[in-house]
């Protein structure tokens, strides 16, 4: 097998694992504390593979623009999933998160200005926008922090997207191993400072929690960053974009089995609607040219 395949399923399965490792990260502990620690064991081990690999980081000034916005998103990003996982299933942070190449066409438009009004992109961002409003409707019955963990995953989903076409429109030219080691370096005062301005106290993590870090440290800062990029640079963007259409079911199914998760019929409504809008987003127009509709 061709190593952008090894490449595509371990995307798959770092996004399908990530927001359950997330929520089993911060039992026992506070969001900050799991956070932070989590980005800086990433830091260390992105260091390590530096020296491992006698590279050193870019230092210009497009590559300094480069660090500072990705590690603002990943700061700002990160702070409001760990917030939203106290509240809500882990699966719908990866439905909700599936919307993020929707959004970032929207971005792409009003940044790149690409082209982004056609008949089936409209109509997928319609739809996806009208599953998360059906989400966002179940949850008013609910508790009011279950609102709170939805507004904050959304949110991080929304800057995130932002911040991936702020960096595609700076352009610096640096590697993947780059970016996310500068990164870090950024967000990782700023995950410290929360965590001393919210506590700064280090809890008695238990054993799960603290083998969810060292997992979210290796493979969702280290290995899933990298691999997503090389996957851009070197996969179908067909393949790309059928990244967040299938971690978000893979994701539902391990909140169920794994953190007797469970959902509503209006919940499963609200999931479909984002995942047939995502579908079309991605795919419309090439099913309408393939059969000249």
């Amino acid at each position: 097998m061709k190593l952008v395949y090894w490449v595509f399923l371990s995307v798959v399965a770092i996004w399908s694992t990530t927001p359950l490792a997330i929520q089993w990260s911060t039992l026992g502990s506070s969001f900050s504390f799991s956070v932070a620690s989590r980005m800086f064991i990433g830091l260390m081990l992105c260091i390590l593979i530096l020296l491992f690999k006698q590279q050193k980081l870019s230092r210009h000034k497009q590559a300094l623009t480069n660090y500072l916005y990705a590690g603002v998103g990943i700061y700002i990003t990160m702070s409001l999933v760990y917030y939203s996982a106290l509240s809500i299933p882990s699966g719908l942070i990866s439905v909700v998160f599936g919307l993020t190449p929707i959004i970032t066409g929207v971005f792409a438009l009003i940044l790149l200005k690409e082209e982004f009004f056609s008949l089936s992109k409209m109509t997928g961002l319609l739809l996806g926008l009208s599953g998360l409003f059906m989400i966002f409707n179940h949850s008013f019955v609910f508790a009011e922090t279950l609102l709170t963990g939805l507004a904050s995953v959304t949110l991080a989903m929304i800057f995130q997207a932002f911040i991936s076409v702020k960096l595609k429109k700076i352009n610096a030219h640096v590697s993947a191993l780059e970016t996310t080691t500068g990164a870090l370096i950024v967000s990782v005062p700023l995950f410290i400072i929360s965590w001393l301005i919210l506590g700064g106290e280090i809890p008695n993590t238990s054993l799960k929690a603290a083998l969810s870090i060292g997992y979210l440290a290796f493979f969702g800062s280290v290995i899933g960053f990298m691999s997503y990029y090389y996957l851009i640079k070197h996969a179908n963007v067909r393949v790309v974009g059928i990244v967040p259409l299938i971690t978000p079911i893979f994701a539902l199914l391990l909140g169920s089995a794994f953190n007797n998760e469970q959902l509503t019929s209006s919940q499963i409504g609200g999931i479909s609607l984002v995942l047939l809008g995502l579908s079309l987003y991605e795919y419309g127009e090439k099913i309408l040219k393939k059969y000249r509709l």
